[in-house]
């Protein structure tokens, strides 16, 4: 019988833990890396899977990065302004040649990491569903979507395919792309809702069952999907429909696009976007690699996306709200949607 793949979870959070804890129950041995309250609560960590399947596998819990010495695989796992401090930390603590997968939102990670891990093999990673912590020991999943990476050749395609084959024990799919980047653009521009929720203070379901929130993501969609095109990218299909199809559908009537959404996607009604729960908790947010992504292609190609650019200016003013521990003034559905098509006349 093999030995167990020896796996490590960099910067273990909502993400990170749900997909250490699946990865367990799929027959790895797991280490989880984290803050000070993970490593608390270690004996009572759980998952729960999208149909609300509990799973309570056990995981080894640090702080201390030398744990991940001698992992297989390492996923990186923080939010992406750590990401730099994240390589430099484990530089000193992997063994050359592990494989290093980078599931965090954004384009520019996997990059950012590979500039300082020489001698490890570097795939960019996405996650395309919604992961809450509820009472800081229990990962539910809040959305669906797909699990995906990278293709590689050479001396990490063993890793890799034996993460994919313990992803599919854990009963989490992991899809293998050759065009990974198109697939995180495509993610990408479904992720510029994180923003938008965020802006308004709202869970992704109230967020999408509001039409003046669906043409404030209809816009910013859009404008993504038209400065990727121009900058080289062909974003791919991550949820049901293309990006494309999205766009139209956004802004219809409630009554017909809830009956499309409801056949197209489930959403927990607890779900809230990655960028709201850093508010809510006093942090920085990634808003600069999602909506200011497109923001700073657009401006480097010479186009305008005001529609992004109002969302990474409401965020703005709201994390340095939430960084001084002061009240979140979240705008109303009706105020963002006038602001954004006043930016667009």
């Amino acid at each position: 019988m093999a030995d167990p793949l020896k796996l490590g979870v960099f910067g273990a959070g909502a993400i990170g833990g749900y997909l250490g804890l699946r990865l367990a129950a799929g027959g790895a041995e797991v280490v989880l890396h984290g803050r000070q309250w993970l490593v608390d609560v270690a004996d009572e960590l759980c998952a729960f899977d999208l149909e609300g399947k509990r799973l309570a596998p056990s995981v080894r819990v640090v702080s201390d990065a030398r744990a991940l010495s001698e992992v297989d695989v390492c996923l990186v796992t923080v939010k992406s302004a750590q990401t730099l401090g994240a390589a430099e930390e484990l530089r000193e603590v992997l063994r050359p040649g592990a494989l290093v997968v980078s599931f965090q939102n954004g384009l520019r990670n996997a990059e950012r990491l590979r500039q300082t891990l020489r001698e490890q093999t570097i795939v960019p990673g996405m996650v395309s569903f919604n992961v809450v912590i509820e009472g800081d020991k229990c990962f539910r999943q809040a959305t669906s979507g797909p699990l995906s990476a990278g293709r590689v050749l050479g001396s990490g395609l063993f890793a890799l395919e034996r993460l994919e084959a313990c992803f599919g024990r854990g009963g989490l799919p992991l899809e293998l792309h050759h065009d990974i980047g198109n697939v995180q653009a495509g993610k990408l521009l479904v992720n510029l809702n994180n923003g938008v929720s965020a802006a308004v203070g709202m869970t992704i379901k109230d967020a999408v069952s509001n039409r003046d929130i669906r043409r404030c993501f209809a816009a910013c969609v859009s404008e993504g999907l038209d400065v990727f095109r121009r900058t080289g990218l062909r974003p791919a299909k991550v949820v049901a429909l293309p990006p494309g199809l999205i766009v139209k559908a956004l802004p219809l009537p409630d009554a017909v696009f809830l009956r499309i959404a409801k056949s197209l996607v489930k959403i927990d009604p607890r779900a809230k976007s990655s960028t709201l729960q850093d508010l809510e908790r006093g942090r920085r947010t990634e808003i600069d690699d999602l909506n200011g992504e497109v923001v700073d292609r657009a401006r480097s190609a010479g186009l305008a996306a005001p529609a992004n650019q109002v969302i990474v200016d409401v965020i703005r003013e709201l994390e340095g709200a939430a960084l001084a521990r002061q009240a979140l003034r979240f705008l109303t559905p009706e105020e963002l949607w006038r602001r954004i098509a006043s930016a667009r006349a």
